[in-house]
């Protein structure tokens, strides 16, 4: 490690309950702050035009967790926000979910998540120095119990070793691509391909409009706004049901899961029963029952009359789910969350959703106040000032 070609380093992280940002800073650990000097800034926080610079010794980084072998929205969004550069070498991480069941390990896997990064990068004129997928602690806690500390630290312990290997030499200008790691990958994206072929954007949609759809917060709530404040993509609002407000969770949430892992009172939850009740409403067959009343109120048949073509009728069959869908999950979680006002209604969606059993999960040396963005901390420093100008004497 004496003789390191880059001796700046910023990277880019987007984190949901800690797992990825405590992975920049393993590497922060690894690359020595008295050999290398280097910057970790979340996403939201990104400027630029100040992390940028000539310096022909800066390695760029981008670490983020994988949703639905893609990277989360938000990063997406941000790869095609930063601006092409000529040259500047990159580094792309992408961390997934493992499992640790007894003495077996169950790697997770990221599938196209990295490849995209690098190919975004690429294609603005960065070179592409490494691409890589980081084993984490598997966080996915509206849909299985939190792992035991134990299992968390092995999972934990076998990254950073990992990364003690390969972090060494990608600061040394080695490429890191043609990786065992990375075949691993390359098969999972050929079975998806094969497959599912749609599944990474699929999710990236349903996680927007389906998943935050049946968070709600149970009868422990005591509407302090923790996670209001610190979502990652303000998707979380703060409204007023009778003499309390409850959060309210909105189409930009992205299912990060941070409002889960860090509420102290685990009042977050993940309704598994509304999620089937809501299923069944936005399966119900409304194209059919629009079909029926054409044929038989109207006497309307616009294939046997000519006025539209089978795929015509396809096209539009998938037009009219696609409202229906939207409108039925809007009005849906409405009702619903006026509905969890009233303790039975809490109590019922709380004890029949397995989210209030499960153990929760967040990176364990990772603190909330690490995550918040800058611009977010600002806001609470100047809302406090205000409230407790407002509690003097006057």
């Amino acid at each position: 490690m004496d003789d390191l070609i880059y001796k700046k380093a910023v990277f880019y992280v987007m984190s949901g309950t800690g797992n990825t940002y405590r992975v920049s800073r393993w590497i922060e650990e690894t690359v020595n702050r008295d050999k290398t000097e280097t910057k970790v800034v979340m996403i939201e926080d990104a400027d630029f035009n100040k992390d940028f610079n000539h310096s022909n010794d800066l390695l760029l980084g981008l670490l983020f967790p994988t949703h639905g072998f893609m990277p989360p929205w938000s990063m997406i969004k941000f790869l095609f926000r930063i601006p092409k550069r000529s040259d500047l070498p990159v580094m792309c991480v992408a961390t997934r979910g493992a499992l640790k069941i007894g003495s077996l390990h169950i790697p997770g896997a990221s599938g196209f998540a990295a490849f995209f990064a690098a190919i975004v990068m690429f294609l603005k004129g960065y070179r592409v120095k490494a691409i890589f997928s980081l084993d984490m602690p598997s966080n996915f806690i509206n849909f299985h119990w939190g792992l035991h500390p134990k299992n968390v630290d092995k999972i934990s312990k076998r990254s950073q070793h990992r990364l003690k290997l390969l972090i060494p030499r990608i600061f040394n200008g080695q490429r890191i691509l043609f990786t065992r790691n990375n075949l691993w990958e390359i098969l999972w994206c050929v079975l998806l391909l094969w497959l599912v072929p749609l599944l990474p954007i699929a999710y990236l949609i349903i996680a927007r409009m389906f998943m935050a759809k049946v968070m709600f917060s149970n009868n422990d709530c005591v509407g302090c706004g923790m996670c209001a404040r610190n979502c990652p993509n303000n998707a979380i609002l703060m409204k007023k049901i009778g003499s309390k407000k409850h959060p309210y969770w909105t189409y930009h949430c992205e299912n990060c899961l941070r409002c889960m892992g860090y509420c102290k009172k685990k009042a977050v939850e993940a309704g598994h029963s509304w999620a089937v009740l809501l299923y069944f409403i936005t399966s119900i067959p409304i194209i059919s029952f629009v079909w029926v009343w054409l044929h038989e109120a109207l006497n309307f048949f616009p294939v046997k009359s000519g006025y539209l073509t089978i795929e015509a009728v396809y096209v539009f069959n998938f037009l009219l789910y696609i409202v229906y869908f939207l409108s039925a999950v809007f009005l849906s979680y409405w009702i619903f969350w006026y509905l969890i006002r009233f303790p039975f209604f809490n109590s019922f969606f709380s004890l029949t959703t397995l989210t209030h059993y499960y153990r929760r999960y967040h990176q364990p040396e990772t603190k909330v106040k690490h995550l918040v963005s800058k611009k977010n901390k600002s806001a609470d420093a100047r809302d406090s000032s205000v409230n407790r100008k407002a509690a003097m004497p006057s």
